[in-house]
Parts: C-alpha cells; sequence; structure tokens
C-alpha cells in the first residue's frame, strides 16, 4: 500500500538524537554523548513529598482539564526570575522542544527565512528543518555572532527570527560577552527582527557572573524558551515561554490546537518547590556536583591528549566543545570510539549544512567521576 505521507516527514533524515540516545541506553558504552542530567541527583524525596501534599488536598480538579497557559502558581513564580514580569508573560510547555514546534508552527511559513547559530543545537536545526524554513547561519565563536554577518543577514534576509543560546550554548559551552549581546540586541531593534533566546542552561552556572539576557535587554522582541529538565526531571516535561502577551496570546492559541494543556501534577510540584526554596537549594547541590565533573573531564582532557585537541573552558552547562586536530571528519572518529566502548556527538551534526568538522561535543554530567576519566582514556585510544 502506498501511504501518502506529508512532504516534511518523507524529507526529514533520522535524527542523530535518536542515535544519541539508543547509545546513552547501551550499558557496554561509556556516553559523553546525551545532554542527560545524573539520574542519581534527582530530589526523589521531594517529589514524593510535594506529591503527598497534593493528594492530601484531596481536589479532584487537579486532574481535570484546565487552560492551556499552564498552572497559575508555577508562572508567578517563573515570572519573577524576569525583570518587570507578569505571569501574563509566561506561557508552559510539554518541553522546551514543543516551545520550539509553537513558535515554529506560529511564526513559520513554507520557505520563511530565519537565523541560527553556526553551530546550533541538534534537535532545534531537525524542526526548522521540518518546517521547511530557508535556514541561514551566523558563525559564532567564544565571545558571541559575528555582528558584521549578522547585520547583513537582517538586512538582506528579512527573518522571522534569530534563534539563539546565548548562555553556556548547545554544543560549544560558549557565552556571549555582554557587549556582543548589545549589539545583537541594536541590530535586532534596528531591523525588527525577534530574538529566539532558548535558555536551558542557565542555572547551571559554575562560575562567573549571571548574565544579562536577551529578555531584559530587548523584551518587546525577544522569546525567551526555558525548562526544568535539566534542573528537577526531564520527565516533568515543563518548558516555558517569556514573551509580549500578544505574542503569548498567539502561541496559546496554537497550543490550544495542539495538545489542549500540559499535564498540571508535575507542574504544582515544581511550584511548591520553588515557593519553598528547594529548587534553589537542589540547583546548587546540581552545581557542586557538575563542577566536579567538568573539571574531572577536563583534566583528563588535559593530562591524556596534550596538545593535539583545543577547547574552551566553559563557565556552566553540560558540554565541552573539543577540536581533535589531529581529525579531520571527527564522524569518522566517532565510529572508531564506539569500537571502543565510548560515545560522543560529532561536531557536523549541529551545522545546518552537515559539513565535515573536527570538532566533537562530550558531555560530562551523566558520567561517573571514573567513567569519565575511563572514557577518555578509550577516546584517545580511537584517536592514535
Amino acid at each position: 500500500m502506498h501511504t501518502k505521507f506529508a512532504k516534511r516527514v518523507t524529507t526529514a533524515s533520522r535524527s542523530f538524537t535518536r542515535t544519541i540516545l539508543d547509545l546513552t541506553a547501551q550499558s557496554d558504552i561509556i556516553s559523553f554523548a546525551g545532554g542527560l542530567p545524573d539520574a542519581s541527583l534527582f530530589p526523589k524525596t521531594l517529589f514524593q513529598k510535594y506529591a503527598n501534599t497534593l493528594f492530601e488536598k484531596n481536589d479532584n480538579l487537579l486532574f481535570q482539564y484546565s487552560n492551556a497557559s499552564g498552572v497559575e502558581a508555577l508562572k508567578i513564580e517563573i515570572a519573577k526570575r524576569y525583570e518587570d514580569t507578569s505571569s501574563k508573560a509566561i506561557m508552559l510547555t510539554n518541553g522546551s522542544q514543543q516551545a520550539l514546534d509553537l513558535v515554529c508552527k506560529t511564526f513559520l511559513d513554507e520557505q520563511d527565512c530565519i537565523i541560527v547559530e553556526d553551530p546550533s543545537y541538534l534537535a532545534a536545526l531537525n524542526l526548522f528543518h521540518m518546517y521547511n524554513a530557508d535556514i541561514k547561519t551566523v558563525a559564532l565563536d567564544k565571545n558571541g555572532v559575528d555582528l558584521v554577518s549578522l547585520e547583513k543577514l537582517f538586512l538582506t534576509c528579512k527573518p522571522k527570527f534569530f534563534y539563539t543560546i546565548p548562555i553556556f550554548q548547545n554544543p560549544t559551552g560558549y557565552s556571549y560577552t555582554l557587549e556582543n549581546k548589545e549589539e545583537v540586541a541594536r541590530l535586532a531593534k534596528k531591523y525588527h527582527v525577534i530574538l529566539l533566546e532558548d535558555s536551558p542552561y542557565e542555572a547551571l552556572r559554575y562560575e562567573g557572573k549571571q548574565s544579562t539576557s536577551f529578555a531584559s535587554l530587548l523584551p518587546e522582541l525577544t522569546i525567551t524558551l526555558g525548562t526544568f529538565s535539566k534542573t528537577l526531571a526531564p520527565d516533568f516535561r515543563i518548558g516555558w515561554i517569556k514573551a509580549p502577551q500578544k505574542i503569548i496570546e498567539a502561541l496559546t492559541c496554537s497550543k490550544e490546537s495542539t495538545d489542549l494543556q500540559n499535564s498540571k501534577f508535575f507542574q504544582h510540584i515544581a511550584a511548591l518547590m520553588m515557593q519553598n526554596g528547594d529548587l534553589e537549594t537542589h540547583t546548587k547541590a546540581l552545581i557542586k556536583h557538575y563542577k566536579t565533573k567538568r573539571d574531572t573531564m577536563i583534566t583528563a582532557l588535559e593530562e591524556t591528549f596534550g596538545e593535539s585537541i583545543s577547547f574552551v573552558k566553559p563557565e556552566g552547562g553540560m558540554f565541552i566543545w573539543v577540536n581533535f586536530k589531529n581529525c579531520k571528519d571527527s564522524m569518522q572518529l566517532f565510529d572508531k570510539a564506539i569500537q571502543k566502548g565510548v560515545a560522543f556527538v560529532p561536531g557536523s551534526v549541529f551545522f545546518a549544512d552537515k559539513k565535515v568538522s573536527s570538532f566533537g561535543r562530550l558531555n560530562y554530567t551523566n558520567s561517573s567521576l571514573e567513567q569519565i576519566r575511563e572514557g577518555v582514556q578509550k577516546l584517545y585510544e580511537a584517536y592514535l
């Protein structure tokens, strides 16, 4: 039987994200591939405590249909993270991936131009391809984006939005300088381009000063995405969008035609944890553990690989972006590494044009200190 799938499905390639998750599930592979939090650190005792609190209220409306924008108590707590923001500017989503999808659904027609960092987040690139967007790229380094190229694209392409991960970027771990951010905001205002600011790792800062967000610099043209997947638990599937109210209303309309609402139960648990300061305490514990893991991986890379690689030490987040200088195509290194029992993500999958790259992304949050040391050694053996 000939099944007439939509073109967006028939032209889509298998996402490398699925390959990453498949490898992570294999017990004989040390995985530096997925951007997974450490499951041993999930605050299960707190989850149980607040779940019991909810059940003790004996309120069956907790399980009833509700509005699409999410639990008001949680929106109020999230709004406190931003300057001069009310809960009306916050919308809760089924993870930040749904938030990305809703933005695409609301703003993009076929072949609309968008701009992304080069490299950029793999799952976002896959999504943009599914919407058949005309994807333009702007070079990224440790200080931010190439401003000359960005202005040229703003002027000539008239993009619907610029998708950016300015703090602990995925895959690079880079963070924009304040000067770079201010200039990006100035250009966005000049050319009236929406900044789609993805910020999943912002809370995981190990050193340095808190960054100024695009939401603060240019609130009238910024859509900010956030998530609890990195600080609470991915299975909660709680993300959020912070945007001007007119945009929130349009996004809510799109969400109502997608899934009506998110599950409220975990939203209420997250709200209680924020109200009582438990999320802040838990995040501080995560930072302590993850900083040790980052430092362990950096030491292992430096001692094992020496000057045959280079990387920028990230001040937070989950990733180290390594340039394997003696290997022009890290996809070939990936294949050899799997044979040795270690996985990472080759750099080519993070570029919109899938160009050959000597870079690779290494995650350190989901491995023990022993696995980090052993995995780096195995990776070096594959590199030889």
